[in-house]
């Protein structure tokens, strides 16, 4: 493991006799996993395989290691299935273009059945594996009627406290992959979970998951969805309830989003509700300027996006690797944070130039508005 995080790329000339390797030592031990640090190293060692190879030959790396990982998950070999999933999504995050293969659309009607919900272990590792299917994947999860129990499962996930980051996660994946037409009669249910939480349950961490969601889709107006459109759903559950909603939690929690790419999503959904929103225009005209200040604020401090490779790898505590099924991230392979909006690089130039654009378009009335906000 440590001399493949060292080499990196390196690897690639000798993949073929690491992968063969790797693939034998997996035919032995998942017939007796008895040495859990043993196997950790084992798995975290073909995580910094895919890591470094699977870029370059990816279907290299798919088609050797299928029939092993394959024989893990039909024997039902619990302490290996939450590695094998993550192994599963990095090697689909390796190769993001196409569609998905037959083997991964094979995997995803018992992936949707509860029981293997049911391990803890599994919860993070399979909605690692989703949100790595559905960009490639949507069409045929649509086709196949499957969009109903992914639902199902995210509204499971948010449901508890220990899972609804999880749950959050796998939503966010959903709405950006699958066609804003095909959610429309979901996203009634989908809030209302959500608000029902925030009234009865609220935890500091939903609080800021949810006005997260809630800039998710209201920068995605080029998706069919918009400020307007997450206002008008919610218009559906309870009428103006978005009026106390939005000053109580979705902007205080605005200025505690910590991640340069949610801060840049929030940049993108203020922005756009100065610009574009009616319902802020003719129904929410204080919320307007408190939206001006909101976007001011996070602009004193613009997200900037990274330019360092993440080549930091943080092993798992060896002593706490032990015997039972739970997880364990692999830290060799972990998923690199998505950037929503990789054609904004100059946060406040984009700002300036979309706003400029929209009083264009207003005959300087957004001028205005932000003379009087």
């Amino acid at each position: 493991m440590r001399v493949l995080i060292v080499i990196k790329d390196g690897v690639i000339p000798i993949t073929d006799m690491v992968l063969r390797n790797f693939v034998n030592i997996t035919k032995v031990i998942r017939h007796n996993p008895s040495n859990p640090r043993f196997y950790y190293y084992h798995f975290e060692g073909i995580g910094a395989l895919v890591r470094y190879a699977a870029p370059a030959q990816p279907e290299k790396l798919e088609t050797a290691l299928y029939d092993p990982f394959a024989a893990v998950l039909a024997e039902d070999v619990q302490e290996f299935s939450p590695y094998v999933f993550q192994l599963f999504a990095a090697l689909l995050e390796a190769n993001p273009s196409g569609t998905l293969s037959e083997y991964y659309l094979s995997l995803i009607p018992p992936i949707l059945m509860p029981a293997v919900w049911e391990s803890k272990g599994n919860v993070p590792a399979l909605v690692r594996l989703l949100t790595a299917m559905l960009p490639r994947g949507a069409d045929s999860i649509v086709k196949n009627n499957q969009v109903e129990p992914l639902l199902g499962i995210f509204q499971n996930l948010i449901s508890k406290k220990t899972t609804e980051s999880h749950g959050f996660d796998l939503i966010e994946a959903i709405v950006a992959s699958i066609p804003a037409a095909t959610l429309q009669n979901y996203f009634v249910p989908i809030l209302q979970i959500m608000l029902t939480r925030l009234s009865n349950s609220k935890t500091e961490n939903f609080s800021l998951r949810f006005t997260r969601f809630y800039h998710f889709v209201s920068a995605r107006d080029d998706k069919g969805l918009g400020a307007d459109f997450f206002i008008s759903v919610t218009d559906q559950i309870q009428n103006d309830v978005f009026r106390p909603l939005y000053p109580s939690i979705i902007l205080p929690d605005t200025q505690k989003l910590t991640r340069p790419t949610d801060r840049k999503t929030a940049v993108v959904s203020l922005t756009k509700t100065l610009a574009d929103s009616q319902a802020f225009v003719t129904r929410y005209q204080r919320g307007w300027a408190r939206t001006c200040e909101a976007l001011l604020q996070l602009l004193t401090n613009p997200p900037a996006p990274s330019t360092a490779a993440d080549d930091v790898i943080v092993e798992a505590d060896i002593d706490e690797v032990g015997f039972g099924v739970g997880f364990t991230q692999l830290t060799t392979c972990k998923q690199a944070p998505r950037d929503p909006f990789p054609e904004i690089g100059d946060v406040k130039g984009w700002v300036g130039s979309y706003l400029k654009e929209a009083d264009g378009r207003t005959g300087g009335g957004l001028g205005r508005w932000l003379g009087r906000g």
